[in-house]
């Protein structure tokens, strides 16, 4: 299986960026988007694509915080992805997620918060951050912006690997 990753959208996508990321998730089975969608009907353009799941952010109105939940958990075959944006500084970053699901323990933690993208296995937890599609760069270039990221998931059994940071041209 794979999943693409997004996080970050901040607004309704354009046409361009939509024809953008049908290329980069060309042949996922599902996306999930790690919030901020910053309008909720980028969940309706992202199932154009594949079947969509999405939290809010941190920064999101009332409206999207009415219709989203802040995490989720995914399951695919026994395999379960922790959905969630993420709070407060890098360095608690991860004791915080884990935190969040630790009444369900999960595979991978799927989050958006910090725009730095990584891909880290830390003991039995996958933690996947796709990176910024809106261009925000991770803690410490505040202002400067870069090009939209998204991600991708590979899952085969119970593995998992990861390709976080992929450009969208536009």
């Amino acid at each position: 299986m794979i999943v693409g990753v997004i996080a970050d959208t901040k607004e309704l996508l354009s046409p361009v960026q939509l024809k953008e990321l049908r290329q980069v998730f060309k042949g996922v089975d599902a996306i999930l988007h790690a919030g901020p969608v910053g309008d909720v009907r980028v969940i309706d353009q992202l199932k154009q694509i594949a079947p969509t799941e999405a939290v809010c952010g941190n920064a999101e109105s009332f409206e999207i915080r009415s219709e989203l939940y802040v995490k989720s958990v995914w399951r695919y075959q026994g395999f379960k992805i922790g959905l969630v944006h993420g709070y407060g500084e890098p360095h608690s970053l991860m004791p915080w997620m884990l935190k969040q699901f630790e009444n369900d323990p999960v595979n991978v933690i799927v989050y958006g918060n910090n725009f730095e993208p990584k891909a880290r296995q830390v003991g039995e937890t996958y933690f996947f951050n796709p990176g910024s599609f809106s261009g925000r760069q991770s803690e410490g270039s505040r202002g400067v912006l870069g090009p939209s990221r998204v991600g991708l998931l590979f899952i085969q059994g119970k593995k998992v690997d990861g390709q976080p940071g992929i450009v969208v041209p536009s």
